[in-house]
């Protein structure tokens, strides 16, 4: 009887699992990011955008049932059957050097897994399974080639993320000496959507335009796959950061400010 009963959920349990696990992760793809620029000195004066310092941050997830909890008839005869659910998202990012340390820094968001389920529960079946989450990083830059790479930071409040930048082949940008204007020019590299790859680099152009409650906001296009992108000055050098598209308005971006980037470059440091 039991096995009867079984036979007959399990298609429709594998089914439900898959499709619970997908709408839990957001998905997207690119292709390699590739840039003819030779690496540069942080300290180098640019006259173009660092090409050469942006990358495409991957984060490759496997979500796999770990076990029953609690361990009921129904959910030990169908767990090893259970396959793998994997996915990938991406952000931007950019390589930053800082008091003789480069780290690609991107938005705390890109990095967590906090938004990943812990479990898969079917209560019609009396089956609540514990879940595995295993993520890998990539960054993909100058080489067009996905370096693996590990978290260094997180700061939630701020949104921010630090990766080890060991094996990045490209350029750094440094901190601007201060924080924007009202009204200065900025600009983002970024790659809204997962919209980067060869021979492609979004480059957009806007206004700082202050900030509240502790939130900086930038006249600049920003889209989910914007997140993590650094705001550059004229020169070239990061003011700031883009974590949050504010949906109704297609152009306007809100992130980090330039304190808040010195603060946690810092505190890395220490």
């Amino acid at each position: 009887m039991i096995k009867n009963t079984i036979s007959r959920i399990y298609p429709l349990l594998a089914v439900t699992f898959a499709a619970v696990l997908v709408s839990l992760v957001v998905v997207a793809s690119c292709s390699p990011y590739h840039s003819m620029q030779l690496k540069e000195d942080p300290h180098a004066s640019r006259d173009r955008p660092p090409t050469d310092a942006f990358v495409i941050v991957s984060i490759s997830t496997s979500i796999t049932a770990d076990k029953c909890d609690p361990p009921t008839e129904n959910c030990l005869a169908i767990i090893d059957e259970l396959p793998p659910i994997k996915s990938k998202k991406t952000g931007s990012g950019m390589a930053l050097w800082h008091e003789g340390k480069v780290y690609i820094i991107t938005a705390e968001h890109v990095c967590s897994d906090e938004d990943e389920p812990s479990h898969f529960k079917y209560p019609d079946k009396d089956i609540r399974i514990k879940l595995k989450v295993n993520s890998r990083f990539y960054v993909t830059g100058v080489d067009g080639v996905p370096q693996e790479t590990k978290v260094v930071s997180l700061n939630k409040d701020m949104d921010l993320c630090a990766l080890d930048a060991t094996n990045f082949k490209g350029g750094s940008i440094s901190l601007a000496l201060g924080p924007p204007r009202i009204g200065d020019r900025v600009y983002a590299l970024a790659a809204p959507y997962g919209l980067g790859g060869e021979s492609l680099s979004l480059i957009f152009e806007g206004y700082y335009s202050g900030y509240r409650n502790s939130r900086h906001y930038y006249t600049l296009p920003t889209r989910p796959g914007s997140s993590g992108a650094l705001v550059l000055n004229q020169n070239w050098r990061a003011v700031g950061s883009l974590h949050t598209a504010f949906v109704p308005l297609e152009n306007v971006g809100i992130g980090a400010g330039w304190q808040d980037i010195k603060l946690f470059l810092e505190s890395i440091n220490r």
